[in-house]
């Protein structure tokens, strides 16, 4: 596997944004962005061991790839939670944001593959779910957080679209450090 030291580097930064988020919440009664900044900085953080060490990187490359799924699929959902419970939405229909994407999980664990089109449904409705709720809140950086996550979800991932040398997965990690940021800005509104 190739190693790009401009890759660790972004990962680095996203790290950085992580325990950043990490460190502002971590009074914070609901566990869920939490787990988002969590998952961002351990997934950033095996990134930058992935990515930075031409020498044993490749070794992780199964685990970077598995933290970078969970990293999908639970990121943005569990900051949907966070704002819904935040704003005094019924609990139950809530916590469905967090709890929708461990069916695919659970397929992924089941067989070892993963199941695009489920995931590629929760990412729009957890989007129009925070962007709605913080809508009707005016709540602007939730609106900043859901508009970021989904031109880097739907623009630069799944386009794989770069910047004159820049790899798109560097961009990607960029575009998350503003998710990060604005949905840290949005849950302490």
């Amino acid at each position: 596997m190739p190693h790009r030291y401009s890759t660790a580097f972004s990962h680095l930064v996203l790290a950085g944004t992580g325990i950043y988020c990490l460190v502002q919440i971590k009074d914070a009664h609901f566990h869920c962005p939490h787990i988002t900044f969590g998952l961002i900085t351990v997934n950033s953080l095996i990134g930058l061991w992935r990515w930075g060490n031409p020498e044993y990187g490749d070794k992780a490359e199964r685990l970077y790839s598995f933290t970078s799924y969970l990293q999908l699929l639970f990121a943005l959902p569990c900051i949907t939670t966070t704002e819904w419970l935040g704003y005094g939405y019924d609990r139950y229909l809530s916590w469905a944001w967090t709890i929708l994407p461990t069916i695919p999980l659970v397929c992924y664990l089941v067989d070892a593959s993963s199941d695009e089109k489920l995931e590629e449904a929760i990412i729009p409705i957890n989007l129009i779910a925070l962007g709605v709720v913080c809508f009707l809140a005016e709540n602007y950086y939730g609106i900043a957080a859901a508009v970021s996550y989904a031109i880097d979800h739907y623009i630069v991932l799944k386009q794989g679209e770069s910047l004159e040398s820049i790899p798109a997965q560097d961009l990607y990690n960029y575009g998350l450090c503003f998710f990060a940021y604005f949905a840290l800005r949005a849950i302490g509104d």
